[in-house]
């Protein structure tokens, strides 16, 4: 089941990223650490967004990302929207990210102690890696809730690596 879950994924994003121009597709897998112990693995597209800083080394990106998170309660989905800056002082090289969007979950209950509170959720991410050109690998700590705007709200934080290829 979970192989069926990661192919759909993986060919539903590239699906995505054709139809829709995308310039950048990635793939991430990690770990969920809070609440629970849990594999993540997911697929997103990216587009450049028209806003860039200090002669391109500030620059912008709308990320669109799709997840699979394996909790003791079962698989859930994560769908998620996130306008993102990247900091990168030369044109390859290492850069540090900051984003802040929306996310989707399929399942609130992610184990018997922890609840969510609500399936659409704020989601933050923070992340450091190498450009290599074509290809960026990066490091990245993530957090969902629903910041307090319905109780209970329990977070999750997530750590992944992420290989990007850009077009």
């Amino acid at each position: 089941m979970k192989k069926k879950i990661i192919t759909g994924v993986a060919v539903l994003v590239s699906s995505m990223a054709t139809m829709l121009q995308a310039e950048e597709l990635f793939v991430q897998a990690g770990q969920v650490v809070n609440p629970s112990s849990a594999g993540v693995f997911g697929a997103g597209v990216g587009f450049a967004l028209p806003w860039s800083f200090q002669e391109g080394r500030l620059a912008s990106r709308l990320d669109l990302s799709l997840a699979h998170a394996d909790t003791r309660r079962g698989g859930l989905v994560q769908v998620a929207v996130m306008p993102v800056l990247r900091y990168q002082p030369q044109t390859v090289g290492f850069f540090a990210e900051f984003g802040l969007g929306a996310a989707y979950v399929s399942r609130t209950h992610w184990d018997r102690r922890h609840d969510m509170g609500s399936r659409l959720n704020f989601a933050s991410r923070l992340g450091a890696g190498y450009d290599f050109g074509a290809y960026a690998l990066s490091l990245n700590v993530s957090h969902i809730s629903n910041a307090g705007l319905k109780q209970p709200n329990g977070g999750a934080d997530i750590v992944d690596l992420r290989l990007l290829r850009a077009f």
